[in-house]
C-alpha cells in the first residue's frame, strides 16, 4: 500500500505534527510519577506518591487546543528565527508569551508541602513566599494559591527573581514583588527553586543563599530535572562553575541520581522532609502539542544540630 508523502514544506510539517500528536495519546502518564525501584530507606520513607489529577489533565488538554493553531506557531517560528540573534530563548518565550510550564497542581503541591511539614506561622503577619527564577509566574501562582489556603486569613506576600527581562515584565503584571537578588531577605517561610539549579552558573552559592534566607522552621522546595544536565544560558560556554552531580562517564538511573542529589542537599546543611517524582511539562510548538522532562521535587528544611 502506498504511503502518503506530503510535498510542500507546510504540508510536511502539519503531517509530522499530526503523527507526533497521535503518538502522545498512547503515553501512560501515570509512569511519569512512578519509581522503577526504591531508594535507600531514609529517603524512600519520605517519598510522596502522586498521579495525574484533573488539573494536570486539563492543562494537557489546553496545550493540545493551543497547539492546533498552526498559524500562531508559524509566526512564533519566524519571530524566533529573527530574535535569536539578540535575545536568549527565555527572553523570546517571554516576549512571545509562549512556553508556559507545569509541574504540579495546587492539590499536588498541597499534598507535598503538608507531607514536608510546611506550617505557616499563625498570627496576623502575612506569609512570605519567594520564587527564585519564577519564569512567567504560572507555577508561582499555583503554589501561592496553595499557601493562601494553608495560611488562612494571615495573607501572603510573593517575591520573585527572574533573569529574563521579558519574564520580569510578566511577573510585575501579576503584582509580584520582583527583586534582583535575595541578599537581605531573611526568615522566609517558603522558598521555591524549581528547575533553576541546573541553569545557574554557581548552584552551590544559590543553595547557600537559600539556607541563609530560610526561616528556622521554613521550607524550601527544590526541583531538578533528571537525568542531570547543566546548561547555563547566560554564558558562552554554557558550563557551570561547579557541576552539581558528576556522571562518571555513565548514565545513572533516576533513582540513583535522586539519592545522590538528596545526599548533596544533606551535605549543604539541609534535611530532606519529603520528595516526589513528576513531569516538568512545557507547552508545545509546530512539532507537537507538549513536551516533558522528569523532575525530582524535594521539600527541605534547615538541618538542626
Amino acid at each position: 500500500m502506498a504511503v502518503y508523502r506530503p510535498r510542500g514544506t507546510l504540508a510536511r510539517v502539519i503531517h509530522a505534527k499530526f503523527h507526533n500528536d497521535n503518538s502522545l495519546e498512547d503515553i501512560d502518564t501515570r509512569k511519569w510519577y512512578c519509581l522503577n525501584h526504591e531508594l535507600p530507606p531514609r529517603f524512600q520513607s519520605k517519598f510522596v506518591p502522586l498521579e495525574p489529577d484533573a488539573t494536570t489533565v486539563s492543562w494537557l488538554e489546553r496545550t493540545k487546543a493551543l497547539s492546533a493553531n498552526i498559524w500562531t506557531h508559524l509566526w512564533h517560528a519566524l519571530a524566533r528565527s529573527i530574535l535569536q540573534f539578540f535575545m536568549t530563548q527565555t527572553d523570546i518565550n517571554g516576549f512571545l508569551k509562549r512556553g508556559s510550564m507545569f509541574i504540579l497542581s495546587e492539590e499536588q503541591f498541597r499534598k507535598l508541602l503538608v507531607a514536608g511539614g510546611f506550617q505557616p506561622a499563625s498570627g496576623q503577619e502575612p506569609v512570605t513566599l519567594l520564587d527564585i527564577g519564577a519564569g512567567d509566574g504560572e507555577i508561582s501562582l499555583r503554589v501561592a494559591n496553595t499557601v493562601s489556603e494553608l495560611s488562612g486569613s494571615a495573607g501572603l506576600r510573593v517575591f520573585a527573581t527572574e533573569a529574563s527581562w521579558t519574564m520580569r515584565d510578566r511577573l510585575k503584571k501579576l503584582n509580584f514583588n520582583v527583586i534582583t537578588e535575595i541578599d537581605g531577605l531573611q526568615n522566609l517561610e517558603l522558598i521555591l527553586c524549581l528547575n533553576v539549579l541546573d541553569r545557574c552558573f554557581d548552584s552551590f552559592k544559590l543553595l547557600e543563599d537559600i539556607h541563609l534566607a530560610l526561616a528556622p522552621n521554613g521550607r524550601a522546595v527544590v526541583a531538578l530535572v533528571l537525568p542531570y544536565m547543566h546548561y547555563v544560558e547566560t554564558n558562552t560556554s554554557h558550563l557551570p562553575l561547579r557541576p552539581l552531580l558528576e556522571n562518571n562517564g555513565r548514565q545513572a538511573s533516576f533513582e540513583e541520581e535522586a539519592a545522590r542529589f538528596m545526599e548533596l542537599l544533606e551535605n549543604c546543611g539541609y534535611r530532606v522532609e519529603a520528595w516526589t517524582k513528576a513531569p516538568y511539562l512545557c507547552e508545545g510548538d509546530l512539532h507537537q502539542s507538549f513536551y516533558w522532562l522528569i523532575d525530582l521535587i524535594v521539600v527541605i528544611s534547615k538541618k538542626t544540630f
